[in-house]
């Protein structure tokens, strides 16, 4: 695993530069090095805090870029919108052989978000990289554990705040909207699975599973932050059907070509949704 001194000195470098940059409200260290599971695998996570009203020089974060990266090339920063309405933009960098990833965001809509979340209203948009759509919880879940590197009139600090604890009217929203996604899914992927449509029940069964993975981390008061992993780390969570994961992975590693093998993919995913329901129930009698 990398030497954490020399990531602290990776951190210390970019945020001396980027931070320069009129119109960059703030920066923080996110993704798994902020909450503590990170691997020799592990990218530096970076997001870059504008006002949409003041927004930074794209240009100018390009030439820092440029600067600061191995290669020194043209190029490394993309403009913002280009990757999609959640995130919005970023770059791909190389510093000292680690790979550092910018990732825009706009702190006027993960206020919104963050109150959102608070009100209860689970909301999703489409995002490419994000499968299973963009969750905008991620935002609130981002500021939950990311660390501020430079954070000079305290917008990170103050949304930090919000979201210490974990919303409860939203845990019983997100946990009655997703279960529902799921059972949705679910119940119309069992025609087309008779019909062995192996593409549509395989598609189906994926966003169920990340519906009802959702509801595990709602249950256990988490915030959902990204597909990636998130099966796995629900696996350790303390709220969850015995078999739940078991069943999933088996589930999802071979849904099956056949319309018999289909179908008892679709009858184990309402196997398990019904104990999920079960679960939530019991859950909310509390």
């Amino acid at each position: 695993m990398a030497d954490p001194r020399e990531i602290e000195e990776i951190l210390s470098h970019v945020v001396g530069r980027v931070a320069k940059i009129e119109g960059v409200l703030a920066i923080v260290l996110g993704g798994s090095r902020a909450r503590g599971t990170a691997d020799e695998r592990s990218d530096v996570d970076l997001g870059i805090y504008y006002d949409g009203a003041n927004p930074f020089s794209t240009a100018a974060l390009g030439a820092a870029a440029r600067e600061l990266d191995d290669r020194h090339s043209d190029g490394l920063v993309t403009s913002f919108g280009e990757w999609g309405p959640a995130v919005n933009g970023g770059g791909w960098l190389e510093i000292r052989g680690h790979h550092v990833d910018f990732l825009y965001r706009e702190i006027g809509a993960v206020r919104e978000a963050i109150e959102e979340c608070i009100a209860g209203r689970p909301r999703s948009i489409y995002q490419l990289g994000h499968p299973l759509g963009f969750h905008m919880q991620i935002y609130a879940g981002e500021v939950h554990v990311c660390r501020p590197l430079f954070d000079p009139a305290g917008a990170i600090g103050g949304l930090k705040s919000k979201v210490r604890e974990y919303p409860e009217k939203f845990r019983t929203a997100a946990v009655a909207k997703h279960l529902f996604d799921a059972e949705f899914e679910i119940s119309i992927a069992a025609k087309p699975a008779e019909r062995a449509d192996v593409m549509y029940v395989a598609g189906c069964l994926f966003r169920a599973a990340g519906f009802m993975t959702i509801v595990l981390y709602a249950l256990n008061r988490r915030f959902f932050l990204n597909e990636k992993g998130a099966l796995a780390e629900s696996w350790r969570f303390a709220i969850k059907p015995a078999r739940f994961h078991d069943t999933a992975a088996s589930v999802l590693g071979s849904v099956g070509t056949t319309a018999a093998q289909l179908s008892a993919s679709v009858a184990g995913f309402q196997s398990l949704i019904a104990e999920l329901r079960q679960l939530a129930a019991s859950e909310a009698a509390r």
